[in-house]
């Protein structure tokens, strides 16, 4: 498990091309709607509540309006969690180079190396949380953008003629229903991710912290002979009686 999670850590980059790919796509389609919702309400009312090619153009950009805004935060979740991975590959290569310090000295003067903190669990946690969260909501922001085009793909005088009770109007219920609770469910998810980052950042100030403690405690318990002189950037010879 360790192992597959360090390599995904290194896949870093992948998520991050991915996330901005995706939020250009969202711009492209959104630019692409814009025009479809010019040309609609361009025409005359009268046409474009009676003709059905109109009510289809109309079911475009409105389902679209569903479904669009949770592709744009699937972008942005690859981007955030990109950079959660990158944060944690950079402690990893602290701590790793803090336990290459401690085998390089002799072993009298080793520092004990502490348990990795909870941030570094919470991290992965809360990253994965998130992308699940996403995810799951463009799952079902999908779903419901298929009901929502099936409805407009009506005409206007059709949905005004739907009666009380009909499958038209459950449909229309069940769109409305589900888009109060996903314009809110897709902020759960980005505050998991930036949670995430929270906490690789407090992992690499942990490992900053660890080396500035125990370097100058390393030092101190060297041998004089082994010390390094900082101004020729050698070893002081050992001296006989």
């Amino acid at each position: 498990m360790e192992k597959m999670l360090q390599k995904m850590m290194k896949a870093y980059p992948l998520f991050i091309v991915m996330g901005v790919m995706i939020v250009v796509i969202s711009l492209i389609i959104g630019i692409i709607n814009s025009g479809n919702a010019n040309a609609y309400y361009a025409v005359d009312k009268v046409t474009r509540e009676t003709s059905l090619v109109w009510a289809n153009t109309r079911a475009g950009f409105e389902s679209s309006v569903i479904w669009l805004p949770y592709f744009k935060f699937l972008g942005l979740a690859m981007i955030l969690g990109g950079i959660t991975m990158a944060l944690g590959g950079i402690a990893g290569k602290l701590q790793n180079l803090g336990k290459e310090l401690m085998a390089s000295v002799p072993e009298g003067a080793r520092v004990a190396i502490p348990e990795r903190p909870r941030s570094v669990m919470l991290m992965r946690m809360f990253m994965m949380l998130g992308m699940v969260i996403i995810i799951a909501g463009f799952v079902v922001a999908l779903s419901t953008a298929g009901v929502a085009a099936d409805i407009y793909s009506n005409t206007v005088a059709d949905l005004d003629a739907a009666a009380s009770g009909s499958a038209l109007l459950q449909d229309i219920a069940r769109v409305h229903s589900a888009e109060s609770w996903l314009e809110a469910f897709k902020f759960v998810g980005l505050a998991f991710l930036f949670l995430g980052i929270i906490n690789g950042l407090s992992t690499i100030v942990w490992a900053l912290q660890y080396q500035k403690q125990a370097i100058p405690e390393v030092v101190q318990k060297l041998p004089a002979a082994s010390v390094p002189n900082p101004v020729t950037n050698t070893v002081a010879p050992a001296t006989g009686d």
